[in-house]
């Protein structure tokens, strides 16, 4: 174990390990906020998998050409529920994590100051500083992928993010994919991660699929993906453009009704199905500015995420560089 460093103001690099439902990304990033150094790919991290974020984070230094000695700290950012004072893990249905002291066992293996925040938080301030025209506030971000999730930024300068856990609340909408309502991983039924999320829509294009015997997709159609799904409906593929206009228009009823009760003036949307040409995107938008109120939509503006797949391991870095800023602060009598 490297010894603990408190001296943030004297080593300039931070890494960002972003721990998605599907996928690990981690990089190195410096003072400046650039990003160099940089590893993605699949996992499968059971409960209290320590090693392998240690791992993305030695694979993130040696692509970076840099070593621990050189590092402040580091952030770590999850996808579910965290209490990012404690450095526990509360709930993260998508990965299985419960009660998790993640902090203290990362800071004890790493030797490092380590940040924990929720993974679309971190992606929500790197985000909001890559828009154009400004920081404008309240900022609400929503993120599409295995899972979904929100996050209101309040204040970008000292990282009030409020988490939004809207992929586990109950859809109340009369778009669905199937029959009913789906058990989700959280344990509930009928959450809008069951009809909107990439995994449900993947799951009722494969369902779909499997009863066409003349599709294209339908010999390899256990092993299919959302990107396929996507690239198929921007072709036309009819069931491909009806299953992503029915998540997406899904997911807009949820989007319109943050809206409603946040009020916030601008809405950034990311993830792989937020592009030109996808139906899910198109369904999204359709429904959100429909059912947003009248005096909101005149003032509430919708954007696409820039930094992409990045975001989310750029922020927790910055959130990570900030936080041992200001211990070092406390600890040196000025603050």
């Amino acid at each position: 174990m490297r010894p603990l460093s408190g001296d943030g103001g004297r080593r300039r690099k931070w890494v960002g390990v972003d721990v998605g439902g599907t996928n690990v990304r981690a990089g190195c990033v410096d003072d400046q906020g650039q990003l160099f150094g940089w590893v993605s790919y699949p996992h499968e991290m059971a409960m209290g998998d320590f090693g392998c974020i240690e791992a993305a984070a030695n694979q993130a230094l040696e692509t970076a050409r840099t070593t621990w000695a050189d590092v402040g700290g580091v952030g770590v950012a999850i996808a579910g529920l965290v209490d990012s004072s404690s450095g526990i893990v509360l709930d993260s249905a998508n990965l299985g994590w419960r009660s998790l002291p993640l902090q203290a066992e990362l800071q004890r293996r790493l030797g490092v100051p380590v940040t924990i925040e929720n993974d679309v938080c971190a992606s929500a301030l790197a985000e909001l500083a890559a828009q154009p025209g400004g920081r404008a506030c309240p900022w609400l971000f929503v993120s599409v992928g295995t899972g979904i999730g929100a996050c209101l930024v309040l204040d970008p300068a000292d990282g009030r993010l409020l988490c939004l856990d809207v992929g586990h609340v109950a859809f109340g909408g009369d778009v669905l994919l199937g029959e009913g309502q789906k058990r989700c991983r959280c344990g509930k039924y009928g959450c809008l991660e069951t009809v909107a999320s990439g995994a449900a829509f993947t799951a009722a294009a494969k369902a779909r699929i499997s009863l066409e015997p003349g599709h294209p997709l339908r010999p390899r159609v256990a092993t299919i993906s959302g990107k396929d799904v996507l690239d198929n409906a921007v072709q036309g593929d009819r069931i491909c453009v009806e299953v992503l206009t029915s998540a997406g228009r899904a997911c807009g009823q949820a989007v319109a009704n943050l809206v409603n009760l946040v009020t916030p003036v601008a809405v950034g949307l990311a993830g792989g199905m937020m592009c030109a040409g996808s139906p899910y995107l198109d369904g999204l938008l359709n429904v959100a500015r429909s059912e947003v109120k009248p005096w909101l939509s005149d003032m509430c503006t919708f954007g696409t995420a820039i930094r992409g797949e990045k975001a989310g391991v750029i922020g927790v870095a910055e959130l990570a560089r900030r936080r041992v800023a200001v211990s070092s602060a406390v600890v040196a009598g000025h603050v």
